[in-house]
Order: C-alpha cells, then sequence, then structure tokens
C-alpha cells in the first residue's frame, strides 16, 4: 500500500527483498500509534509474501526521532501524567511491535537516512543490522528528558556493543556520528549519504544466497543462546540443526557443493 498519507509504506525493490519507509520525515517518524499500527500490518503483509529481507528506512532527515512527545505533554491525552498508561499502553506496545523484526524468520536491516534517537535508535537495535549514512546520527538521548530506554534500549544494547559502551551511551545520552557508531559496533557499515538505499539493496541481495531456512533457524538460535546456560544452548544448536537439515535446502545446498555449482535456495511453503 502506498500513499504520502500513511505514517509507513512497503515496497519491493528486489524480488524477496521488502522494504518499509517511516514517510513522515516532516515531523520526524515519531512513534505515533498510527505509525505502530502500520508497521505492525506491514510486517503482515511481508511475511505473507515471503520476504527473505526486510529494509527498514526514514525519510528526510530522520529515520526515526523516536517518542511522540505531544503525547506526555497535552495535558489531553491519556499518557499525560498517568505513569501506568505511559508503560502498559505506549512502550508495551512498542516493545512488541519492534520485537517482531527479532522474531521474524526473515533478516531485517535498518537503513539508517538519518537521526535514530530515543525509541528511532530502539527501533534500529530491534533489526539485525544496521547500515547508516555518513551524516546520520544515532542515540539512546532519554535520559536528557528525564524518561528511560525501555523500548529495547536497556535489554538489548549491551548485547550489540557490550556492557561498558552501553552504560556509556544510555546514561550519558549522547549522540552518536556514524563513525563512532561503526567504532563501537553499533553499525555495520557506513555509507555516503546519496548511495545508502542502493548499499542496503546490495546488502539484502547478499543475502539472498544464503539458504532461507538455514538463515531462520541461525538467527533464532543465536538470540535464544543469548541468555541461554551452555547446556540449554547446546540444545537449541541442536534443534536448528534437526530442523535445517530436516529440509530440502539443506540437501541442495550439499548436492551443489558436491556438483561444483551455485546452489539454488527457494523459500519453502510452511
Amino acid at each position: 500500500m502506498k500513499g504520502t498519507d500513511m505514517a509507513a509504506e512497503l515496497s519491493w525493490p528486489a524480488a524477496g527483498v521488502a522494504r518499509i519507509t517511516l514517510t513522515r520525515g516532516d515531523t520526524h517518524n515519531t512513534l505515533t500509534s498510527e505509525l505502530l499500527e502500520t508497521l505492525d500490518r506491514l510486517f503482515d503483509e511481508a511475511a505473507s509474501a515471503k520476504a527473505r529481507v526486510l529494509i527498514v528506512t526514514g525519510s528526510g532527515k530522520t529515520f526515526c526521532g523516536g517518542a511522540h512527545i505531544k503525547l506526555f505533554t497535552d495535558p489531553a491525552s491519556p499518557l499525560y501524567r498517568n505513569a501506568r498508561a505511559i508503560r502498559d499502553d505506549y512502550v508495551k506496545p512498542i516493545i512488541r511491535v519492534f520485537r517482531r523484526l527479532r522474531e521474524a524468520p526473515f533478516v531485517t536491516v535498518a537503513a539508517i537516512n538519518g537521526f535514530a534517537l530515543g525509541g528511532g535508535c530502539e527501533l534500529a537495535l530491534s533489526c539485525d543490522f544496521r547500515l547508516m549514512a555518513d551524516t546520520a546520527r544515532i542515540g539512546l538521548t532519554e535520559t536528557r528528558l528525564g524518561a528511560l530506554a525501555g523500548a529495547g534500549g536497556v535489554q538489548s544494547l549491551a548485547h550489540v556493543v557490550g556492557r561498558a559502551k552501553a552504560l556509556e551511551m544510555a546514561l550519558l545520552g549522547d549522540q552518536l556520528t556514524a563513525a563512532d557508531a561503526k567504532a563501537a559496533g553499533l553499525a555495520t557499515a557506513v555509507h555516503p549519504a546519496a548511495e545508502l538505499s542502493d548499499a542496503a539493496l546490495a546488502f539484502a541481495k547478499r543475502l539472498l544466497l544464503c539458504s532461507p531456512i538455514s538463515v531462520a533457524e541461525t538467527k533464532r538460535a543465536l538470540y535464544r543462546c543469548e541468555t541461554a546456560a551452555p547446556d540449554e544452548a547446546d540444545r537449541i544448536a541442536l534443534d536448528a540443526v534437526l530442523a535445517a537439515s530436516a529440509g530440502a535446502e539443506w540437501w541442495e545446498g550439499m548436492a551443489a557443493f558436491a556438483e561444483r555449482r551455485p546452489a539454488s535456495f527457494r523459500m519453502e511453503d510452511g
């Protein structure tokens, strides 16, 4: 569905590659209830259409500006001075929507075209990879506003950059340049702003060379093993091996290697 009246839109820049663009850059692509509902629906559409890679990007000068501050400052808002509503009716739904990126069987790539601050940084953290424009900035800026990065920041950042760097970023609330984010391990790669869209698509196409089932099982196992004890991590890995080897892609890959030809992988129905 396309149209500038929508908070986000879905397109297909290549077969198997979906792209969700946050379209309200003029208002910083903030996390309104409309945007969250739209993302939820577009995730369903991408999954139903058998996307193998999903790129998430912004528009204008902003990837995602984070929380919609007016929700907290407008006396008519149900969130105004209502801590339980902020937790249960705003942050909790954001967590649920963002978690879908991590739990998706396909790869998710944040193409960070501009500012990714607060909840925007958390949206990027929810993706498997983060590619940044060299002019973009990213950071968990909540402490500068008296808030807390509870929509994925405190849960995920240390797994990506390590505890020491996570404490530095989350407590100071600084904005990192793309170069600093790359040095910290937060950004996968940095590209000239004019080349980011093409670079993200090229990165996605590299992933299309891989088995969809292998990618899905490897991704799921990696995230589950983050918090698992050693014995449980081994069980997770063995279950992933069982799932992968039960599918046709395992045998296609082995045959292709033996026959010295490229493997031909297609998303299996299921």
